[in-house]
């Protein structure tokens, strides 16, 4: 398989499992709250995502649930194929404030500068192509975090507009994304 090759398994009906050379993105559980929560702690993380406490953490677990159930979409555990490490998190997330659909990631610091968040959010868009009925999938970056840009920008994104996110202000970042059958397969 190409480093770009996705395979799916949707051997559950609402959550998928999507494999790239490097990754497995599966759906986050509760048996994850403990790697969010120390995700979350890390300083870059807290800096462009906030320092969410375990309860709220919880919580998001279960509104990823529910996103799933509603949407047919939600947040996705980053896992090293070889060795089983968490090594993040990303997924679709739908803003009704926004009427979009963003794609978002976040690693843990050991895992950055490895091109996973690229792949991760690349397999995401890859999968969701043709299955949602969007337009685009965005990214909503904060000015300041240069990876986070870069990752955009490698995934075929570009600046849509100046934005706020909870309080926050974001560059919405935007691709429309076209089937591309050859870059992953379904099993």
């Amino acid at each position: 398989m190409s480093s770009s090759a996705v395979m799916l398994n949707c051997s559950m009906p609402s959550t998928p499992l999507i494999e790239t050379e490097r990754l497995r993105l599966r759906a986050v559980t509760p048996d994850d709250l403990g790697e969010l929560v120390r995700l979350h702690a890390d300083s870059l993380v807290a800096r462009f995502m906030g320092s969410p406490t375990r309860e709220w953490l919880a919580n998001w677990l279960r509104s990823s649930d529910e996103e799933w159930e509603e949407r047919g979409h939600g947040r996705l555990a980053i896992v090293e194929q070889e060795s089983g490490r968490f090594l993040g998190r990303t997924g679709l997330k739908y803003w009704s404030q926004f009427g979009e659909t963003e794609a978002g990631w976040a690693l843990h610091a050991e895992a950055r500068g490895r091109g996973y968040a690229t792949e991760a959010a690349g397999a995401v868009l890859d999968w969701a192509t043709g299955r949602f009925d969007v337009p685009y999938f965005t990214a909503m970056v904060r000015p300041d975090n240069t990876a986070s840009i870069a990752v955009a920008e490698r995934i075929g994104m570009t600046p849509l507009r100046p934005d706020k996110l909870l309080g926050d202000p974001v560059t919405v970042y935007a691709t429309e994304r076209r089937p591309t059958a050859s870059r992953y397969s379904i099993s």
